[in-house]
């Protein structure tokens, strides 16, 4: 789909929904990737039942509420200009079958244990229908429904964070090291340069 200035009123009433101004606009991937985000931020944590995660919706909102109108704001030269890119990192949804595998473990984890959760939800569900065991059983496996999912997402979110952290780490001590070579190969070919002077040094 062509990109292409359109209405600005409609274009403002649009961009109160994420990524309704940029699919009214042509920017069909940004658009479609921003109102999953969006829409992710409110249901993933309710279906966690971390709600006060579902705040990030509202930078979610604000994002695509500034961006669409900033679009529309740009002359017809920069507007032509704007590519219908991905945001925040998200090409991992159209890179294709390699990209995908080289995240499949964590995938693969995040997919087992929701599925995990899904199986604990619907056998807890079925035992209260039929009311086979004591009452006091009842209320331990809907407690554990409560705060499982809550206790999962809370180490997920620590060991993302540790993970981050390292791996910051990581690329500072390479920086460090290649400016360490570097000064070294610097100072190598400086001696190089003035063998005499080392001498009489």
């Amino acid at each position: 789909m062509k990109t292409k200035k359109k209405n600005r009123f409609l274009t403002f009433c649009f961009s109160m929904m994420p990524g309704a101004a940029e699919m009214y606009m042509g920017f069909m991937r940004t658009g479609t990737e921003l109102m999953l985000l969006f829409l992710g931020m409110i249901m993933i944590p309710s279906f966690l039942g971390l709600d006060g995660l579902a705040i990030l919706a509202v930078v979610v909102w604000a994002y695509g509420f500034f961006h669409a109108n900033h679009l529309a704001s740009l002359s017809d030269e920069e507007f032509a200009q704007v590519k219908d890119d991905d945001i925040f990192g998200m090409e991992l949804f159209r890179k294709g079958k390699k990209k995908i595998q080289g995240k499949s473990r964590g995938i693969a984890v995040l997919l087992i244990l929701l599925g995990i959760w899904l199986l604990w939800k619907t056998g807890v569900d079925m035992l209260w229908q039929y009311r086979v065991l004591p009452e006091y059983i009842y209320e331990l496996l809907f407690t554990i429904s409560d705060y499982l999912p809550r206790a999962v997402a809370s180490v997920l979110i620590i060991v993302l964070g540790v993970y981050m952290i390292r791996g910051k780490k990581e690329e500072l001590y390479r920086e460090e090291a290649i400016k360490d070579r570097e000064q070294e190969a610097a100072d190598q070919s400086g001696i190089q340069e003035n063998p005499d002077r080392e001498g009489e040094i």
